[in-house]
């Protein structure tokens, strides 16, 4: 019977391992390494071949554009202590490597990222800690999902260098010791993410960095955009479907206008413009023809 026994659990774990191998696999592709940074596409692969996602990828967004995200983005800690999720020395690094990560991936690749901040104390000791997150884009939204916020710095329980450090390629199942909070065109989604409206005004102007208590002004971040379409003269009008029926083509054309005018934003232009193309003239807030 023991015999019996050692049989089947050998064969049991036989199994497991086949059926582990036969599972996706995580692929990482290196896009940026900076000082204390890191920034990687990330796709899951099943017999080499790619597991769909349908992310809204490529994507050109300037760097500036995502640094003024980044430094929008608030937590508060366990102490209920507000602060920036991102140091402000990371907040450029992180932006170029995303940049670069979006124009470079596929509908199935997630861009992931990892900041390395360090602490001293007493000027001899130091706290390695890590800040990791992966984001894609879906439409006029910049989903991001934080698997870590200012954690030790460790793998497997042990501590570790950056170098050491993965970035994750799930969310974790335990509960965060942070809360994320929400601000002008960014939402709380779930407990470990955001939903960025990306397109939104308020990221093309300049912000201001935190120090890491959220509280203190450092510097104002005087960088801008290139000027944009939509500043100053708008953008010229997207090219129209064939086989759009009258309500349509007049919702369109007073979507256009009220653009024009500056009414709607960038990116609640591009939310309606898209319901309108999908005949839901009603959630766009244009009405049918009587």
């Amino acid at each position: 019977m023991t015999s019996r026994s050692a049989l089947r659990a050998a064969l049991a774990a036989l199994a497991a391992l086949v059926l582990a191998g036969c599972g996706p696999k995580l692929v990482r592709d290196r896009v940026f390494e900076g000082s204390q940074t890191r920034v990687e596409l990330q796709r899951r692969e099943q017999g080499g071949v790619a597991v769909p996602r349908g992310f809204a990828h490529p994507a050109t967004i300037a760097d500036v554009r995502i640094a003024h995200i980044l430094a929008n983005l608030v937590f508060e800690d366990g102490s209920q202590k507000k602060r920036a999720v991102i140091r402000s020395e990371h907040v450029f690094e992180l932006a170029e490597g995303i940049s670069a990560a979006l124009a470079k991936a596929t509908p199935d690749d997630e861009v992931a990222a990892a900041a390395f901040p360090r602490d001293r104390r007493l000027g001899i000791f130091t706290d390695d800690r890590v800040t990791a997150f992966r984001l894609h884009l879906e439409g006029d939204a910049m989903q991001i999902q934080f698997s870590n916020v200012e954690d030790a710095l460790e793998k497997e329980g042990a501590k570790v260098g950056y170098s050491e450090y993965e970035i994750p390629g799930d969310a974790p199942t335990t509960r965060s010791s942070f809360t994320l909070q929400k601000s002008d065109s960014i939402a709380v989604s779930g407990s470990r993410g955001v939903s960025v409206a990306w397109r939104d005004d308020v990221f093309r102007r300049p912000v201001s960095l935190r120090d890491r208590d959220g509280k203190t002004k450092r510097r104002t971040v005087l960088m801008e955009l290139p000027r944009e379409k939509e500043e100053g003269a708008p953008a010229a009008a997207p090219p129209r479907p064939p086989g759009l029926v009258d309500d349509q083509l007049r919702a369109l054309d007073q979507l256009d206008a009220d653009r024009g005018a500056g009414k709607v934003t960038e990116a609640e232009y591009q939310r309606r413009r898209r319901l309108i193309l999908e005949d839901k003239l009603e959630d766009a807030g244009y009405g049918r023809a009587k």
